[in-house]
C-alpha cells in the first residue's frame, strides 16, 4: 500500500523523503508534533488529489499508509534518541554447587558463587559502572579513570576504582560481608543514612541485617575465598550458619530437630570432600546424627 503510493510518481517519492528528513531532525517528538506532521501530510495529499483526482478507496488507503509512516518514523526517533533504550540489563545466575566466571565489557572479572545472581549492563554508560548482586561473588575490577565501579546489594553498596574483593550478600544469611584483598573500597550502608566505611587490604566489614550493627575485622583469605576451591572452614561456627555454606556447595537442605542442634558449634575444614564425608565428620565432631531423605539432611543430637 505505502510502497505503491511512493513509487506511483517522483513527486510522491520526494514528498515522502522530505517528511522523513524533517521528522528525523526532531529529537524529542511529542503528541502535538505528531498531530501537526500528520495534518501537514494530509494537506499535501488533498492538494495532490485536487490536481489529480483518484478513486475514494485510493485516498483512504493512502491516508492509512501515511499514518503508518508517521508511526514508524516516530518509533525510529524514539529508539535513536532515547538513552534508556540502549541500556539492557543482563543476568547471570548459578545453581547450588555451581560456579560461573564472567568478564564484563570493561575487562572486570567476576567469579559468581553457588546460588547467586548478578545483573549487569552489556555496556557501561556514564561515569559509573553499576552491577547488582544477590548472593556471593569475587571481583577483580579493572581500573577505568574517572569511572567508579559499584556493587549494589539489598543492604549496602561497595564503591571501588580498581581492586580485588569479595561480597557475600546471600538472601538467607544474617550477615552481609565485604572482604578486601587488594586496593581500597568504600562501603555505603543503605539503611544507615548512607553511612560510608573505608576498608584497607586485609580488612572485612560485616553488617548484621537484623540490628544493623557493623563490625570491621581482619579477614582470613582462605575462609573468605574457600568457596572458589570448594573449601569449607568452620571455626567455632554455629551449625545453623555452617548449613548455609553446605547447602550452597552441595545443593541440599539441612533440617534441625531443635534449636540446641542448630546452635551446635563446629570445628572442621574440608576441601573437595564428598557430602557424605562432610556429614560424617560434622556428626562425629558435634555429637550429632543425621539421615538423608529426598535431598534433605535431618540432623539431631545423639541421645
Amino acid at each position: 500500500m505505502l510502497a505503491d503510493w511512493i513509487t506511483a510518481s517522483d513527486e510522491n517519492e520526494q514528498t515522502f523523503e522530505a517528511i522523513k528528513v524533517a521528522w528525523l531532525s526532531v529529537e524529542q517528538p511529542d503528541q502535538s508534533s505528531t498531530e501537526l506532521a500528520l495534518a501537514k501530510l494530509k494537506l499535501v495529499i488533498q492538494q495532490q488529489e485536487e490536481v489529480r483526482p483518484k478513486p475514494v478507496f485510493y485516498q483512504r488507503s493512502f491516508i492509512a499508509a501515511a499514518s503508518v509512516v508517521l508511526v514508524l518514523l516516530s518509533a525510529l526517533c524514539y529508539y535513536q534518541f532515547s538513552p534508556a533504550a540502549t541500556i539492557i540489563d543482563q543476568q547471570l545466575t548459578t545453581r547450588a554447587g555451581e560456579m560461573k566466571t564472567i568478564r564484563l565489557s570493561d575487562g572486570t572479572k567476576i567469579c559468581l558463587a553457588p546460588k547467586s545472581s548478578l545483573k549487569f549492563p552489556a555496556v557501561f554508560e556514564g561515569d559509573r559502572r553499576i552491577v547488582k548482586l544477590t548472593g556471593e561473588a569475587y571481583f577483580e575490577v579493572s581500573k577505568v579513570p574517572h569511572k567508579s565501579f559499584i556493587v549494589r546489594t539489598p543492604d549496602l553498596d561497595v564503591k571501588v576504582m580498581g581492586t580485588h574483593f569479595n561480597v557475600d550478600a546471600g538472601k538467607n544469611q544474617s550477615l552481609t560481608k565485604v572482604s578486601l584483598l587488594e586496593g581500597k573500597v568504600a562501603v555505603n550502608i543503605i539503611d544507615d543514612n548512607n553511612e560510608e566505611y573505608l576498608l584497607k587490604p586485609g580488612q572485612e566489614l560485616s553488617l548484621n541485617r537484623i540490628n544493623k550493627q557493623v563490625f570491621q575485622d581482619e579477614l582470613d583469605s582462605l575462609s573468605v575465598l574457600g568457596w572458589m576451591t570448594k573449601t569449607l572452614i568452620f571455626s567455632n561456627e554455629k551449625l545453623s550458619d555452617a548449613a548455609v555454606k553446605i547447602e550452597k556447595m552441595y545443593g541440599v537442605k539441612l533440617v534441625f530437630e531443635n534449636q540446641a542442634t542448630a546452635d551446635t558449634r563446629l570445628y572442621a575444614q574440608f576441601k573437595n570432600d564428598s557430602l557424605k564425608d562432610v556429614l560424617n565428620i560434622i556428626s562425629a565432631s558435634g555429637n550429632l546424627q543425621y539421615r538423608n531423605y529426598q535431598n534433605k539432611i535431618y540432623l539431631s543430637l545423639r541421645k
